[in-house]
């Protein structure tokens, strides 16, 4: 199985949106989420989000190991209603990065106003696994979706090499959680490592909480 040279990936730039997951709250009232309508107008690739901070990722050792499924998407526990959204244009993405993964994470550190410091550990996973599909053309937009039935609109940010720069957002009662992605192919384009960026902001306040975790994929099809 081929491995990735050593080094070090610098997997991110500086943007302005938040960190997901394809993930969604299982507790949203931990993190203040009130029983509102979504604010109108609220653009989900708006905000503070940004990509993570350069890391050492470790090249690929054989292949990934089999974990207990843990409820909920990638970053978050539990589940929430299927949303429909329509899909965003952005630059191209190239073919490869298309199709079904399935996608481990693994917490590597949050951030929160003090008030929800102590949900994070609850509502956040500490280990994640999840299915996520990625569709779409240059032409109509791309399209994120997961086996929770969740599905957003894919921002193409970037794309340098076998290496994406993508963001989505899906709005959770009057918060959004905006999510930041770095995908790196495997030479074979059968795996993908990266990052993850999570973040819940209220329209008018500073994010609520911030999660980062890093990400094996596999594809399945």
């Amino acid at each position: 199985m081929p491995e990735y040279p050593a080094k070090v990936v610098i997997l991110m730039l500086a943007l302005a949106f938040l960190y997901a997951s394809p993930a969604a709250l299982a507790k949203p009232f931990e993190l203040g989420v009130e029983q509102k309508e979504v604010m109108p107008g609220q653009n989900p690739y708006e905000g503070q989000a940004e990509y993570p901070v350069p890391q050492v990722v470790q090249p690929y050792q054989g292949g990934i190991r089999e974990q207990a499924p843990i409820q909920g998407g990638t970053g978050m526990q539990g589940g929430r209603p299927p949303m429909e959204a329509g899909i965003q244009r952005s630059i191209p993405l190239p073919p490869q990065f298309l199709g079904t993964w399935m996608v481990r994470g693994q917490r590597q550190g949050f951030e929160a106003q003090p008030q929800f410091q102590a949900a994070i550990p609850q509502i956040f996973a500490g280990s994640t696994k999840n299915v996520w599909t990625i569709s779409g053309n240059p032409t109509q937009g791309y399209a994120f979706s997961n086996e929770e039935g969740a599905r957003s609109p894919l921002f193409v940010n970037k794309v340098q090499g076998n290496t994406a720069f993508i963001r989505y957002g899906h709005p959770i009662k009057n918060t959004m959680a905006q999510e930041a992605i770095v995908m790196e192919l495997s030479p074979d384009g059968k795996r993908f490592k990266g990052l993850e960026r999570i973040t819940i902001v209220k329209q008018g306040e500073p994010p609520r909480a911030k999660v980062t975790y890093q990400l094996v994929g596999q594809r399945r099809r």
